[in-house]
């Protein structure tokens, strides 16, 4: 047990002394920009526009994306086209927040080794147990490397949220160029572009597939798929049948955006629902023995220096 704290204490030590040497070294350029930004609200302008540190930066830039291409050369080789598949799924689901799968991939190895290599460097020397050094570095590595697929869910699940949010807006203005005679394509892409967010950017990908050749029923198929929403899943299921059978698509959508309201009223109630549950265990574990304390610790005290008579 005092080895593991030691290990803590160590780690600790060695960032707080690098943290610490970095302010020393950069204490002048801190102070610098502090001041830029409290008197013009620009921090580091001059900075910014100054040649030789641009040039620098794009020295950095080109050794950095040197060895990043080096990197993804050889787990292009070593990837099999099956894992690459899933984590092709896994990005989609996310929004595609790195350029391809094995960037990602890279980016995972890259982290892993960058967590368990300074625990092996700063940490094994000192340490007394050396395997339980060794199997906190395989934890770390481990955990690194499953980092960023907590990261891809987390992100798959804000921007469902996103979506399902934005949804009755986005439909509602649709609807409402619908009935002004607008063509579905053309009302689609003006509201794409007025509303941000990932909403818009698929179905301005739809769009773009669409100018490609693909026709509005695969381009729909193809979006259906790349947003893992239930309810937008069948609001697009809705609007493919309609355009297979004819359906006026400002009488369909009218009615699918009172549908998507009335889901989220239901979600919203479930959630309330679900609160008084939720609550149970922060009260049991938190606020009720804190007010045990408050009202019964005096009548303990009492009892214990004064007994029953007292």
């Amino acid at each position: 047990m005092l080895d593991i704290v030691f290990i803590f204490l160590s780690a600790g030590f060695v960032t707080f002394m690098v943290a610490g040497i970095l302010l020393t070294i950069f204490k002048k350029e801190i102070a610098f920009n502090e001041r830029v930004s409290k008197y013009f609200g620009e921090p580091g302008k001059k900075q910014k526009n100054d040649p030789l540190r641009k040039k620098n930066e794009e020295k950095l830039r080109e050794i950095f994306d040197r060895y990043w291409n080096k990197g993804t050369d050889m787990l292009n080789q070593k990837v099999s086209k099956v894992e690459r598949k899933k984590l092709d799924l896994l990005l989609r689901d996310a929004g595609n927040p790195f350029k391809s799968a094995i960037d990602f991939r890279l980016f995972q190895f890259v982290l892993s080794i960058g967590i368990s290599i300074p625990i092996v460097l700063f940490i094994l020397p000192a340490a007394d147990n050396k395997m339980s050094v060794w199997m906190m570095a395989i934890i770390m590595a481990i955990l690194g490397f499953r980092l960023p697929v907590f990261y891809l869910g987390k992100k798959k699940t804000a921007r469902i949220k996103v979506i399902n949010k934005s949804m009755p807006d986005f439909f509602d203005t649709v609807n409402l160029m619908l009935e002004a005679g607008m063509g579905l394509d053309l009302a689609l892409a003006e509201v794409s572009k007025k509303y941000k967010g990932p909403l818009s950017e698929e179905f301005l990908q739809t769009l773009e597939d669409m100018k490609l050749g693909k026709s509005r029923r695969e381009a729909f198929y193809d979006l259906r798929k790349r947003v893992p929403s239930d309810s937008f899943q069948s609001i697009i299921t809705s609007l493919i049948q309609a355009d297979q059978l004819g359906i006026g698509m400002a009488k369909v959508l009218g009615n699918l955006t009172v549908r998507i309201r009335e889901q989220r009223r239901e979600a919203a109630r479930e959630q309330a629902m679900k609160a008084p549950v939720k609550m149970l265990f922060p009260m049991v574990f938190f606020i009720f023995p804190s007010l045990f304390i408050v009202i019964l610790g005096p009548l303990v005290i009492q009892l214990v220096t004064k007994g029953l008579g007292g």
